[in-house]
């Protein structure tokens, strides 16, 4: 169902309907890790952290797991297991780059948002009106962005999460990555560098003017 590179491009995880998780070495092409009924329903998503200790799982029976595939403790003690965060399955996951955030999007329409050290439900965003497909989350952890089943793409500011998400598109939109926030953050950067210039000209011009008077 979903299959996602680690940060160091060597290791590639596949995730899939039958509830197994593969684990493939990319200069071998053979899989180092298998971990069958890993989950009790279908696996939908799966995500590194930056570092590739941990992967995280998706699966609609509603659980997120995460994977020491590092160490392999899992083989004793099973994996991690993040419920009662969402009320329908869950599509997508995302860590955040120091992977002290998890952030997923669900059939219910919702995401939420997870505290990696105390492993537990910080915040729930609401907004969408279908099904989240797929997510992601800024650098810095201020930002959110996600596409839904309802053709939109909606970005959220984790600060003001009371307010309602901008929508940055609105064509059919079943996955993405940050790299699309990265393009709207520089478009903002350069409208406001350029209202800078016109407001430093207009100032000039204004003193000019009253030094001709």
């Amino acid at each position: 169902m979903s299959c996602q590179f680690d940060a160091q491009s060597q290791h590639l995880a596949s995730v899939s309907a039958d509830r197994s998780i593969k684990l493939w070495d990319l200069c071998s092409h053979k899989t180092t890790l298998t971990i069958n009924s890993a989950h009790k329903n279908v696996i939908s998503s799966c995500c590194f952290t930056r570092n590739g200790h941990y992967l995280c799982t998706a699966s609609w029976d509603q659980t997120l797991h995460l994977w020491d595939v590092q160490t392999g403790s899992y083989r004793k003690k099973g994996g991690i297991q993040l419920s009662k965060g969402h009320d329908g399955s869950i599509s997508s996951c995302a860590f955040s780059n120091d992977a002290s955030v998890l952030v997923s999007g669900a059939y219910d329409r919702t995401l939420t948002l997870w505290d990696m050290k105390g492993l537990c439900k910080t915040l729930v965003l609401k907004g969408h009106l279908d099904w989240v497909t797929d997510v992601d989350i800024s650098a810095d952890k201020n930002w959110v962005v996600s596409s839904s089943k309802d053709s939109t793409v909606r970005m959220w500011n984790i600060e003001q999460s009371e307010y309602i998400p901008a929508v940055i598109e609105t064509r059919r939109a079943q996955g993405m990555g940050f790299q699309i926030l990265k393009v709207l953050l520089a478009i903002r950067v350069r409208i406001r560098l350029y209202s800078a210039i016109i407001f430093a000209q207009a100032k000039n011009l204004s003193s000019v003017t009253r030094n001709m008077q």
